[in-house]
């Protein structure tokens, strides 16, 4: 919801006018009344603007208010002025609000006239889920407006006129559309394509420029300048560039990107203007070539990530501030002009990468697959991709000019491998970027999921690919990723601890500061001696403003470090997770010229299921900080099904992924563990490899097994599933290839299953070493049961597990309980209180040290459940919760009906206690009966207790039960006698 409120209206310019003020937010407009024969008009009136859309979509929507002078003929008025602000703006205030703050007013058609008047509103935006603050005091009439303007903090009240120059180039690699149903609407060429017709259109703060358009071509050449005059800084943060086709009926968006001034800009005192490239822009969207019957063309609108590669254009983006409003244009408008072409290789010569992968496992795949045959595509840019492959024809090395030359790649009948007339010289074998067809199998124990056969042999998928060396780009980035991710890793394990009351959180915290310093000191050493290959502008600018404010992290670490103390640590993490924040953001790389990798699931000839990789993520360096944070791991990896929001997961998969330069492509399997054999196509093995023809498989036969302990004790804080505002919910524990389910508990949002989940003979691949830092990923899907359908999801939780290794010195250790965060999409769900051991088995498949070696029985032996052992099941204690039901005040609405009988249900650790229920609540809001208790067993540790839950529910008709409304109250404790103080904990080391 965009809420505007516009109050009055001050030092309008003008003689013997009749004010009003259009309020528009993207595309709906609403207007006040008109007053008359003034220059101070009160309005004092409130629009309310609803939006059903993602953020990201609203977020780039301009606000804009305008004052109008009000003539005879109705609705016809001439403009004296305007603001606008993006929506984004506001939601960054604090509360995602302005309060009685003054817009100033400019006539965008006379930018020498200056201000033109005042406009006084409040604006705010919420989103669902957003607590919104109370409003502050009202502020008096006869405030300072100059100290008071409807202004981000840090922007000057005074803000110069400016041109903004978007400059664009070319493009290559666009989408050619398919003929049939769209060639009775375009020019067919040939027999098989429809070419397009390209131009860009660009957009920013509500001005719009275009190129003019390009026929009969997917490499388009433009060489064209499109500028804006606005106001700087500008009060919107992002400029559209959608390619579009000029097609008979209605244009078609090719792709659409957004650039974020903020990405490509520093407002510091020692910072910069925004400035970009030349640069390459990859663009993304719908993997369909056809406008007509595309249910994914939103993504080409910039709606939505995008799942397929739809080519890149070259661009850059200049800002000229006037000194003067003198100098300015005399009125906003956007010009369209030539430009003189780049010179040739302006940007470097093109170096030949390779993208290896080998997959390990295909997991947990949904049950909606069957038994189909299921194979995966793996792509970066158009290399790689089915439908279209790019072959390495007429290359010469020692010019370095390299011609893509398109071609069809699976015609009927073939298996997928390609032929080609000329091959690359250093590239002997060709791209094989998708794997063989395998039918899915059940996965152990529980079958609700699918996996495919891989224990054996992996599959491995290699394409060559051409693109400008701008690596060192990316491995700054890396460097400053890393540094963000030992930082967040560290703070976690500070939160944690925090929790338990005798825990050493001041001691980690310092530990994490000190490691923090220490990598900011090691990057600014090696930025020095970093060398860049055809730097442009915003290289060099981004290089000083990265080196300092590395710098100034690490003075901010240090301070944290010198005051932190028992008692402030909880200041000091907020304070450390704003240096967080800023690592995060200047890890952000605004000019990514390798494309992402896409990798596909295909089944029956469809696309069912994606996941996106970007480049800089798998990218190989030399120096170990540089490298991509997955490069040469096995990897943990969710497909989702294109445009689905819940965040449901389609299949897992863990993946080995390598790229590189070419010239680097012997390294691409030095990190796979030694027992691997590589095999070829044929199946033969290769004992030397050179990066000119990596393996087709990767084959074992020596295994070590492992057991996994999954100790589940509780959830709380989940969502609510039944019309009674509870969940019946079970847990889907899945690892590697088994799945495990444990008990359903009926009607709680707070389920205590104490329950061991047992894993045993498990296979796991990886490096033993690189085992210890890193076990694969453990996937808890909750659900609430449903008597009459499939269950309904209520999130998941994602899980690293602790190793104990056989044949080590070191001692078997009884792990602790440990708190998960549970999400829905990006929805936070709940908790989950568990802990998780993966013990290696010796060589005869049985355990060593570890205690119990055989786990006891939850409740009847023959239902086959474990309970979590002691020493890991926290002690429990009886406790009495006595409650005093005394009224019901303010009830609202329920599905448009009046709430008439009233009941209150209050729920912990899995008992329940009902009031009576009022059976005239608009008569008698008290309760008669007033005191009712509930006996429950809580753990001794205060920090392991569950919530308490409060509910109001509304009997009605046939039975049916409705929720009013719902509360948590994390803390039951606080309701205790003071004599019931905490005993001390004895944690584990």
């Amino acid at each position: 919801q965009v809420g505007i409120n516009i109050i009055e209206a001050q030092k309008l310019v003008g003689v013997n006018i009749n004010p009003f003020v259009v309020v528009k937010v993207g595309e709906e407009k609403r207007q006040t009344a008109t007053q008359k024969s003034t220059n101070c008009p009160f309005y004092n009136e409130y629009f309310l603007f609803e939006f059903h859309e993602p953020r990201d979509i609203l977020f780039h929507r301009l606000i804009e208010i305008s004052v109008f002078h009000s003539k005879k003929i109705p609705f016809l008025g001439r403009c004296i002025g305007t603001f606008k602000m993006d929506v984004l703006t506001v939601y960054s205030q604090p509360d995602h609000r302005f309060f009685q703050k003054w817009a100033v007013i400019s006539d965008p058609t006379d930018t020498r006239a200056g201000v033109k008047g005042f406009v006084k509103c409040n604006v705010c935006v919420t989103a669902r889920g957003d607590t919104v603050g109370s409003l502050p005091t009202s502020s008096s009439r006869d405030e300072h407006i100059e100290r008071n303007l409807l202004l981000p903090k840090r922007v000057p009240a005074e803000r110069p006129w400016a041109r903004v120059c978007i400059r664009l180039y070319r493009a290559e690699g666009l989408p050619s559309m398919s003929a049939g149903i769209m060639g009775g609407l375009s020019k067919i060429i040939g027999e098989n394509k429809v070419f397009v017709d390209p131009y860009v259109q660009v957009s920013f703060c509500g001005q719009q420029g275009e190129t003019s358009v390009e026929t009969n071509t997917t490499e388009p050449v433009w060489n064209e300048q499109i500028s804006f005059i606005e106001m700087f800084p500008p009060l919107a943060r992002k400029i559209k560039v959608q390619v579009l086709d000029d097609a008979n009926v209605g244009d078609v968006a090719i792709a659409t990107h957004f650039i974020d001034l903020q990405q490509i800009s520093d407002p510091g005192r020692n910072g910069f203007n925004p400035t970009f490239g030349p640069a390459w822009v990859n663009l993304y969207g719908s993997p369909q070539n056809s406008a007509l019957r595309d249910v994914h063309r939103e993504l080409n609108e910039g709606r939505g990530e995008g799942i397929s590669y739809r080519g890149r254009v070259l661009m850059a983006i200049a800002v000229e501030i006037f000194s003067s409003p003198s100098l300015a244009p005399e009125e906003v408008i956007v010009e369209v002009e030539e430009l003189h072409p780049l010179p040739e290789n302006a940007l470097g010569k093109k170096e030949e990468f390779l993208l290896f992968a080998a997959f390990f496992e295909a997991t947990m795949m949904d049950s909606s697959l069957g038994s189909k045959p299921v194979s995966f595509e793996v792509s970066i840019g158009n290399y790689g991709k089915t439908e279209e492959a790019v072959t390495k024809v007429q290359r010469k090395v020692e010019k370095g000019e390299v011609k893509e030359e398109k071609q069809p790649l699976l015609e009927p009948g073939s298996d997928g491998e390609l032929d080609a007339e000329d091959l690359a010289p250093s590239s002997a074998a060709l791209n094989k970027s998708v794997t063989k067809s395998q039918r899915p199998e059940p996965m152990d124990y529980d079958r609700s999921y699918s996996c495919l056969p891989m224990t054996h042999q992996k599959p491995c998928v290699y394409v060559w690919s051409y693109w400008e060396d701008h690596t060192w780009r990316l491995c700054i980035s890396n460097w400053i990723v890393k540094l963000a991710e030992r930082l967040e890793q560290g703070l976690e394990d500070v939160e944690k601890l925090l929790r338990r009351p005798k825990a050493k959180a001041e001691e980690r915290l310092r530990e994490v500061l000190e490691e923090l310093v220490a990598g900011c000191r090691q990057f600014s050493l090696s930025s020095e001696r970093k060398t860049m290959a055809h730097p442009n502008n915003l290289d060099r600018c981004r290089t000083k403003y990265l080196t300092y404010n590395i710098v100034l992290c690490a003075k901010q670490g240090l301070r944290a470090r010198r005051r932190l103390t028992r008692g402030n640590v909880q200041e000091k993490v907020k304070e450390t997770r704003r240096i967080l924040t800023k690592l995060r953001f200047m890890a952000k790389e605004p000019q990514c010229t390798l494309p992402d990798i896409l990798i596909w699931m295909l089944s029956s000839n469809r696309r069912v299921a994606y996941a996106r990789v970007p480049a800089q993520h798998i990218l190989y360096s030399v120096v170990e900080e540089e490298k991509g944070k997955d490069c040469a791991k096995i990897q943990t990896l969710f497909m989702k099904v294109p445009g689905l929001h819940t965040g449901e997961i389609f299949a897992k998969l863990e993946i080995y992924m390598w790229l590189g330069v070419t010239k680097y492509a012997k390294n691409c399997l030095v990190e796979l563990p030694e027992e691997f054999k590589f095999l070829s196509e044929s199946g033969q093995q290769v004992a030397q490899l050179s990066g000119c023809s990596p393996p087709s498989h990767l084959s074992r036969d020596d295994f070590s097994y492992f057991q996994l302990r999954a100790h589940l004790y509780q959830a709380r804080g989940l969502l609510p599933a039944d019309d009674n505002g509870l969940s019946d919910p079970f847990a889907r524990v899945v690892f590697s290839t088994s799945c495990q389910a444990t008990r359903m508990l009926e009607e709680t949002l707070s389920p205590m299953w104490n329950e061991l989940l047992l894993f045993d003979q498990l296979i796991v691949d990886g490096k033993k070493e690189e085992l210890k830092t890193e076990t694969p990923m453990i996937v808890i899907n909750l659900f609430s049961h449903n008597k009459f359908g499939s269950p309904e999801f209520l999130g998941q939780a994602f899980i690293r597990c602790l190793l104990k290794q056989s044949a080590t010195d070191e001692p078997y250790t009884t792990p602790a309980l440990q708190f998960f965060d549970i999400y829905r999409g990006t929805r936070a769900a709940g908790e989950l209180i568990a802990t998780f051991e993966l013990i290696e088995l010796d060589y005869r498949g049985h355990l060593e040290d570890v205690e119990p070696k055989e786990p006891e029985y939850l409740g009847d032996p023959r239902a086959g459940r474990f309970i979590i052992p002691e020493g890991i099941r926290p002690v429990l204690k009886e406790f009495r919760i006595e409650i005093l039901f005394w009224g019901l005040r303010d009830l609202k609405r329920v599905n448009l009906f009046e709430v008439d009988e009233p009941q209150v249900i209050i729920e912990c650790a899995g008992k329940k206690v009902e009031s009576e229920v009022i059976v005239a609540y608009r008569e008698n809001s008290n309760f008669t009966e007033l005191v009712k208790y509930m006996d429950v067993e809580l753990p001794e540790q205060v920090y392991l207790h569950p919530p308490l839950s409060i509910f109001v529910v509304e009997k009605r008709a046939f039975g049916r039960t409705v929720l009013v409304g719902t509360h948590i109250v994390s803390d039951v404790m606080k309701f205790s006698p003071k004599e019931l103080e905490e005993e001390p904990e004895v944690l584990p080391k």
